[in-house]
């Protein structure tokens, strides 16, 4: 087996993989909205629910819109920005995995008024943190990337460093005062 170095070409796969996820999710998120609106009188708090829904929608949208941007700007040139936001997103993705236990605890792991809704308030839950958990991919995107940086553009190699020997490093410390 050869390990093949990545190339752009491998990271915007990856890259298109995760926005046709996001798009999915989008979706999904989209008609369970909808869903919510419309069995308001049901959800002792419809506010919260749709606050929640409110977060996400428009957060996963501005990640599409980065992953599409990436996606244009690493065929012409791979920059470190690039990686940077990668890993942003991923971290983001990670910090926000505790809104979706909040949610869980304040919206489902609780007697409800209508027992109903449970599968669709779980499906919201389970959805937005399962977009989350295939955000975390963008890490791996993000050291392709850098892979590809250090290849194209290898770190320059420090001058190396002269070896003094004794009376010189005591003499290159000690300078005899001129007179």
């Amino acid at each position: 087996m050869t390990y093949e170095e990545p190339t752009p070409q491998d990271v915007i796969e990856q890259l298109s993989a995760r926005k046709a996820d996001a798009l999915n999710t989008l979706d999904m998120l989209r008609a369970q909205r909808a869903k919510v609106v419309e069995e308001s009188g049901k959800f002792e708090s419809p506010q919260a629910v749709l606050e929640y829904l409110d977060f996400f929608i428009p957060a996963f949208e501005e990640v599409v819109a980065e992953l599409d941007r990436i996606s244009g700007e690493i065929v012409v040139r791979v920059t470190r920005a690039h990686i940077d936001v990668l890993r942003q997103v991923a971290a983001n993705c990670r910090t926000e995995q505790r809104r979706c236990l909040i949610f869980r605890d304040k919206c489902i792991n609780r007697p409800l008024p209508h027992e109903s809704m449970r599968p669709l308030l779980n499906d919201i839950s389970v959805t937005t943190r399962d977009q989350l958990t295939a955000f975390f991919d963008l890490n791996s995107a993000a050291a392709k990337l850098e892979r590809i940086i250090n290849t194209t553009h290898p770190e320059p190699e420090p001058e190396p460093k002269r070896v003094l020997g004794r009376r010189e490093l005591f003499t290159s410390l000690f300078k005899l005062p001129k007179d």
